[in-house]
């Protein structure tokens, strides 16, 4: 799950499991032996005398370097050597050493990589190491009829509130359907000062239209993901929705690059409502002093008709089918999925345990304000599993700006992202024609 930069980490950098990072498309199988290079010189240990070789990337990488001499303890001589990968350049370098026949043992990837390595056969099927794990999270790493990747920790979005304004605009708690939550955003305007708004969605931020999108019974693909279908009648309906709330003054058309502090903003009430992922309720208790810490809350998502689901992403722990100690790898990814390690994980990261039993262990189960998170994950749908997506999210983004900044009508733009969307997919249509050898070479070579 890729973290953006502090002091602001929106969803334009925090882009979630949706992939270890949006990097620039690279010939990986092209260049294979150059980047392998590159990136056994940045893991700094792959050749070293280790008995086991982990990459992660960013904070998880540094919390799995202060949590692995408890597995070191429990085995005595084993040596486990982790990489701490950038964001930027993980991908490319993972899909290199893989394609180079010296990829580590095992490896933190975003969920929408796992089609990659599966395709290219680059990871081995593992059986789940628990009986509780989140079923879409668990599901997103099936395959084939087989576990390619173990739920590591676990992500989605929620509403991140202000109760005392909600009060005043006379609700006690956030609507559960879009009809009533705009006629809550519409009180709530009516309470604030001029330059107020009730909600936050930043335009250059896909995750809020995502998650309206996912609410659609309607896939925004088609026939095996082969084509584009956000011209259906409930994705338009989703992105008429997400219109009318710039068209009614409900949000303002800014980007999160006009953002001063996220939350000493809302703290003062220039924002009432936002959509966002757990590492904010971090976020607010590291810069809004403990007196101000009663004024935000949490809440699951509506949705057209009632509860609504929202986005799952993500990051598994996978085994390299290349790895000589792949025995030792499952024993490190059990570890890693215990109780007490989930734990400790969440306290190191916020990244939210992957299985249900962590959550009712302390810290977690008297958080309040993790409450609507854990409501959440019952609630929630992934995205399509294939190496195009976060493309074909980026677009949808540029569409919505037209939409909302440009005027551009709904049916029109939904139209033409169809066309840029089938044109995206048109050699993934044509490998999975010709077969799985032709789709391999392709995942790995055209990524978002």
């Amino acid at each position: 799950m890729p973290r953006g930069d502090a002091p602001y980490r929106g969803s334009a950098a925090h882009s979630g499991g949706h992939g270890v990072s949006r990097v620039t498309r690279v010939p990986v199988l092209r260049n294979a032996l150059t980047l392998a290079a590159a990136a056994l010189a940045c893991a700094g240990c792959a050749r070293s005398p280790c008995g086991l070789n982990v990459w992660a990337v960013g904070v998880e990488a540094s919390a799995l370097q202060r949590m692995v001499p408890g597995f070191e303890r429990e085995h005595p001589g084993t040596r486990v050597c982790v990489a701490n990968l950038a964001w930027s350049s993980a991908e490319a370098r993972l899909l290199s050493a893989v394609a180079a026949g010296d990829p580590p043992d095992v490896a933190q990837v975003g969920d929408t990589d796992l089609s990659t390595l599966v395709t290219l056969h680059a990871i081995v099927a593992q059986r789940p190491v628990a009986t509780d794990f989140f079923t879409e999270a668990l599901a997103v790493t099936r395959f084939h009829g087989r576990y390619y990747g173990t739920p590591w920790y676990v992500d989605t979005r929620v509403l991140f509130y202000l109760p005392g304004i909600l009060h005043r605009a006379g609700y006690r708690r956030p609507a559960r359907t879009w009809r009533k939550w705009l006629q809550q955003l519409a009180a709530v305007r009516r309470v604030l000062k001029p330059g107020q708004y009730p909600l936050l969605a930043p335009i250059n931020e896909y995750e809020f239209l995502e998650v309206l999108a996912l609410q659609q019974p309607v896939p925004v693909l088609r026939d095996g993901d082969r084509y584009g279908n956000f011209a259906s009648p409930t994705f338009r309906a989703a992105l008429r929705f997400y219109k009318s709330l710039f068209a009614q003054r409900l949000a303002p058309r800014i980007t999160d690059r006009q953002l001063i502090n996220l939350w000493w903003q809302m703290a003062r009430g220039d924002f009432v409502f936002y959509v966002s992922g757990p590492w904010n309720i971090g976020e607010f208790r590291r810069f809004l002093p403990p007196q101000d810490q009663h004024l935000w809350m949490t809440a699951p998502m509506p949705g057209p008709r009632g509860p609504g689901r929202s986005l799952l992403d993500g990051s598994d722990l996978v085994i390299f089918r290349r790895s000589p100690r792949q025995r030792m790898a499952r024993a490190f990814v059990r570890y890693m999925l215990a109780n007490a390690q989930q734990v400790r994980l969440f306290e190191l990261t916020g990244d939210l345990p992957a299985r249900r039993a962590p959550w009712i262990l302390p810290p977690l189960a008297a958080d309040r304000k993790l409450r609507a998170f854990r409501v959440q994950l019952g609630r929630v749908r992934p995205f399509q599993k294939i190496p195009e997506w976060g493309e074909i999210m980026h677009g949808m983004r540029r569409m919505a700006e037209q939409v909302v900044i440009g005027g551009l009508p709904v049916d029109a733009a939904t139209t033409q992202l169809d066309r840029r969307v089938n044109y995206w997919l048109a050699e993934r249509r044509a490998l999975l024609a010709r077969g799985d050898n032709a789709a391999g070479a392709h995942a790995a070579q055209k990524r978002p």
